[in-house]
Formats: structure tokens, C-alpha cells, sequence
């Protein structure tokens, strides 16, 4: 792969996860990584990637020299580790990419990291409270909605339910499932 002008050194809030280091692969530096993007190919086409620590206070840059399918993981090879102990001291970092890399989503679709934090009410404007995380289903995703007060609420990631997101105004209106009602 090129190289290319070093990219600034952005702070792990500027950074998204695409990978997350599992373990050393034989012996010439290769490491087995958990895939945690919808875009795997993206790794074919990447030329330098941050390494995040567990504690997201350490970020290191890295050049990808290689990437190859393994199974359910992708192997890959970066510029400076050689070795499987290399490897090992990475063990449990996340392979990131600056925000501004993303892979472009259609019109209405979000990253996770976008939608974190948004402010949901009802389509009546009754406030519901922060969504908190979403949770990936086989079926659909779920957003998982923190109220001041109370037990979390889950809502299908489905347009029958989220009617807005305004990612401006930092809002989400949904209609909530029968079963709230």
C-alpha cells in the first residue's frame, strides 16, 4: 500500500473503532482482528489507521502494509510490528479512523457514535429521555433510551417508529411501540 502525508495526531474523542486487535498470527507480525465496521473492504484501501489503548488515553499511528480475510476475521500486517510479541503488546486496542474517513452512509442513515447522546421525545413532544447506546439484533437494531428517571426504554431502529433525527438541533422524534402506550 502508499504512503502518504502523516495524518495529525486527532484525540480518541475524533476517532471511531473499525477493528479491535485479538491476537498475534504466526510469526511474522501478523494480527488476528475483530472486524467492527459495516465496510471490512475499507481495510484494502486504508493506508493509516490509529491504534486506541483499552483506557482510550494512548493513540499511536500506524501504517497498514497488509490486509487478508482469515475465516470470520481479517488479518493484518502494519509497518513496525514483526513479531507476535509486537503483536501481543497491542492486544485489546481498537484499530480507528478519524470521524472525516467514514465510509459516506445514504440519506437517513447514521453512525452509532452520531446517534449517541441525542435528546428523544414522542411525536407529541413529551421528552423521553437520552439515547444511550444502540443495540445491534439480528432482526434490527434497538435504540436503548435512558429517561431522568426510570427503567430504560427500548425502541426498534425501524421508520414505523423513528419518525425524526436531527443531528443539527442534537434530536430524535420517535413514536413509541404500542406496548408504552
Amino acid at each position: 500500500m502508499k504512503t502518504s502525508t502523516p495524518l495529525p495526531m486527532p484525540s480518541a474523542s475524533e476517532l471511531v473503532a473499525i477493528g479491535k486487535i485479538l491476537r498475534p498470527h504466526g510469526v511474522r507480525g501478523e494480527m488476528r482482528t475483530l472486524i467492527l465496521t459495516d465496510f471490512p473492504d475499507r481495510f484494502f484501501d486504508t493506508q493509516e489507521v490509529f491504534f486506541l489503548s483499552p483506557d482510550r488515553k494512548k493513540v499511536k499511528r500506524f501504517e497498514l502494509v497488509n490486509a487478508r480475510y482469515h475465516a470470520n476475521w481479517i488479518l493484518l500486517k502494519f509497518a513496525g510490528i514483526d513479531t507476535p510479541e509486537a503483536v501481543s503488546e497491542y492486544r485489546h486496542w481498537l484499530i480507528t479512523v478519524p470521524q472525516d474517513e467514514l465510509v459516506e452512509l445514504e440519506e437517513g442513515e447514521y453512525w452509532h457514535f452520531q446517534l449517541e447522546g441525542l435528546q428523544v421525545e414522542d411525536e407529541n413532544g413529551q421528552q423521553l429521555g437520552t439515547l444511550k447506546e444502540v443495540v445491534e439484533t439480528p432482526g434490527h437494531d434497538l435504540y436503548a433510551v435512558q429517561p431522568p428517571r426510570g427503567k430504560e426504554i427500548l425502541i426498534p431502529a425501524v421508520k414505523e417508529f423513528i419518525l425524526s433525527v436531527d443531528l443539527d438541533s442534537g434530536k430524535m422524534v420517535v413514536r413509541l411501540p404500542q406496548i408504552f402506550e
